[in-house]
């Protein structure tokens, strides 16, 4: 049994900055897609008074850019805005929060990593690419579509 001021400390501890690695696609032109990575890391902050673990995530990509090109065929045509070259970065965002029960007589580090694994995983991360958009001149934003392959938790312990 862990009391809770000694969870809060070994939480801060342990589960401060563990890094990340996000693969993942952007179309560049007509059924062409590019690779790339980014690297993250989450932080837990533990709040006492509503019981409350939050993951929050830094992330930064290796630097996008895209041409402009269009393709015609028989029924139809795509245009792909350019995207000058920048890169997808997140700071200090929230992504998840869990309650957590006390007392604390279970696992509290496999209750971190579990939680850690549902919050940050492809879909999640996928659901934050959707909300971005590339800017390009004129404050004219595009849609890179982007798609994570696969997101990997680099556990240290």
């Amino acid at each position: 049994m862990v009391d809770e001021f000694e969870f809060f400390r070994k939480v801060r501890a342990y589960y401060n900055n563990v890094p990340f690695l996000v693969q993942f696609t952007y179309r560049l032109s007509h059924r062409v897609d590019k690779a790339v990575t980014a690297r993250g890391s989450f932080s837990c902050r533990v709040n006492p008074h509503t019981q409350i673990v939050e993951y929050v995530l830094d992330l930064k990509s290796d630097p996008i850019s895209r041409p402009y090109s269009e393709h015609s065929s028989f029924l139809f045509s795509n245009i792909y805005e350019e995207i000058p070259v920048q890169v997808i970065e997140y700071d200090q965002h929230p992504i998840q929060s869990l309650r957590y029960p006390l007392p604390i007589e279970y696992d509290w580090q496999a209750f971190i990593m579990s939680g850690a694994e549902d919050s940050i995983n492809a879909q999640t991360i996928q659901q934050l690419f959707r909300k971005w958009r590339f800017e390009r001149s004129g404050e004219q934003f595009v849609d890179g579509k982007l798609k994570v392959e696969r997101v990997l938790l680099q556990w240290q312990l």
